[in-house]
């Protein structure tokens, strides 16, 4: 039998560091409400949904035009792994056997800032450093020991209450 097990860690980002997790964690962000409002305008419609391969094929779109470019920046699979989520909300908003299941929302500065990276190939341990795509090496508290092999990497935001 295998066992999942998350572990969570406090990051020690630099002020750049910090910074383009703030823009990836935007541009995931993004696109989520982007492809959410879509969704939401053709159910008023009454047409099909936009479900994730014609979403990443959108987002590909997106990213090669002018006024969205800026979604070159993020990791693709970042952004994918976020257009993937929201397929699974969508999916399970009308899944019958799901009692209670509303559709998504829109997503917030502040509230959900997350960014997953999925690919374990482009995820490094090294003793108390973690090195992820496009931000390079982030030390970390580390106040255990990481067990088996990394699978993916989440990087939140946890904003302190006042």
């Amino acid at each position: 039998m295998k066992i999942r097990k998350a572990f969570r860690y406090r990051l020690k980002p630099s002020e750049a560091q910090a910074e383009l997790l703030s823009q990836f964690t935007g541009h995931c962000r993004f696109v989520w409400n982007k492809v959410l409002s879509l969704n939401l305008a053709r159910l008023k419609e009454k047409q099909p949904l936009v479900w994730y391969h014609e979403a990443d094929y959108w987002s590909k779109l997106w990213k090669r035009s002018e006024e969205y470019g800026f979604l070159k920046e993020a990791p693709a699979h970042c952004v994918q792994q976020k257009l993937k989520d929201l397929d699974k909300a969508f999916k399970d908003a009308f899944d019958k056997n799901q009692p209670g299941k509303r559709l998504p929302k829109p997503r917030k500065r502040g509230q959900h800032d997350s960014v997953r990276f999925p690919e374990p190939k482009d995820i490094k341990l090294d003793g108390k450093r973690i090195s992820l795509p496009k931000i390079g090496w982030l030390r970390f508290y580390k106040s255990r020991e990481v067990i088996g092999t990394v699978k993916n990497a989440t990087v939140s935001r946890q904003v302190s209450p006042k």
